[in-house]
């Protein structure tokens, strides 16, 4: 909803987390009034209904109830989240990763704003990039997996690692998780 919520529709738009970035002329009121709206209609005639927003500004109150000024989404996506695996996946060595810095990312959330976490995004596909799995594993997962032969290092490592990520993700990410179709089965 980022092209919604700006008349630059977020394009070409480094978000800092500096509130004169939200809340300016470049806001643009009449959609952030139709979400709010929007709603809080569906809360009315769906009270059992969860509403999540998708915006990579982090907006201030986007997942607070219009009753609290909010524009009244139940939670938000933690859009950074798979961003942040798949840098330290194609950038660092495992021995390079900082454990403070994978938390910050994380719990980095406004209090009270309510957070769906998840490791991997589709944004992935759609660029034609590679799964968790596949940048952990790659080519190994063809031979590396089988019953018949000893496992791979390579796979060893690739599916603890997938297994660590998402439990970090799972744990310290927001307060629901979102999970992509047979992900579930950790490939």
């Amino acid at each position: 909803i980022t092209s919604m919520l700006y008349v630059h529709h977020g394009i070409n738009m480094g978000f800092t987390g500096n509130y004169h970035e939200y809340f300016s002329e470049a806001t643009d009121v009449d959609a952030v009034v139709y979400l709010m709206l929007a709603n809080n209609l569906i809360h009315k005639i769906f009270p059992d209904a969860t509403v999540i927003a998708e915006d990579v500004s982090g907006m201030p109150g986007l997942s607070r109830p219009v009753s609290e000024g909010g524009i009244g989404f139940d939670y938000r996506l933690a859009m950074a989240v798979p961003d942040k695996w798949i840098d330290y996946l194609k950038n660092k060595n495992g021995e390079d990763w900082s454990m403070k810095e994978v938390t910050r990312s994380l719990t980095n959330r406004r209090y009270t704003e309510k957070c769906i976490a998840y490791a991997e995004s589709h944004d992935q596909s759609i660029v034609g990039d590679k799964t968790i799995a596949f940048l952990l594993m790659d080519k190994e997962m063809y031979s590396g997996m089988s019953c018949l032969t000893d496992t791979s290092p390579v796979v060893d490592r690739g599916i603890a690692l997938h297994k660590m990520i998402h439990f970090f993700t799972m744990a310290l990410g927001g307060e629901g998780y979102l999970n992509f179709m047979d992900n579930e089965f950790g490939h």
